[in-house]
């Protein structure tokens, strides 16, 4: 079995301040207990913003910016890009660990879980995008796309890519739990 790491997008408290993300929070939680149980590596990415003073994400607004979840010992990088690998010490961390797989999940679906898992696939790795552990604050108005499902659209053009797989939680429970 390939090497994996649990990638675990923007799980910080400015996402919470627009949305009920509960739902995704546990299947989240239940991917952490997993990789716990089996030691591997879990890896929290925060997204920080250093330019736009009216994002809740700015670096100066601390609280938001926080993790909302306890992340005790796990390792935790920051980017203010949409991926992940834009912080060249999170690939770099990559290597040393020989991660050869990277579970992704967290939010924003269409932005740093889309955006870090076509990387990861780019830079070698062999991404899982676990779809329903993933949320966004966005909605069929923020795209002017009446009846959009953005998670269901990310995770069918992931799908179609023919290079990603896309699992629900109970799929890849089904396939890597054992």
């Amino acid at each position: 079995m390939k090497r994996q790491a649990l990638i675990v997008m923007d799980v910080q408290n400015a996402i919470f301040l627009n949305k009920n993300f509960e739902a995704e929070m546990d299947k989240i939680k239940i991917l952490i207990n997993l990789f716990e149980q089996k030691e591997n590596e879990i890896i929290f990415v925060k997204h920080i913003n250093y330019i736009d003073k009216e994002s809740p994400l700015y670096y100066k607004k601390a609280e938001n910016i926080a993790l909302h979840i306890d992340c005790k010992e796990y390792s935790i990088f920051t980017k203010s890009k949409p991926n992940a690998f834009s912080n060249n010490d999170f690939a770099d961390y990559l290597k040393q660990k020989k991660i050869e797989q990277l579970v992704i999940v967290g939010f924003n679906t269409e932005y740093s879980c889309l955006f870090t898992t076509i990387v990861a696939e780019h830079e070698g790795y062999d991404p899982i995008f676990v779809e329903d552990a993933c949320g966004t604050v966005c909605s069929e108005a923020t795209y002017e796309m009446p009846g959009l499902d953005i998670n269901d659209f990310v995770g069918s053009f992931l799908n179609w890519s023919e290079c990603i797989t896309v699992l629900y939680l109970d799929e890849y429970l089904d396939e890597y739990s054992d």
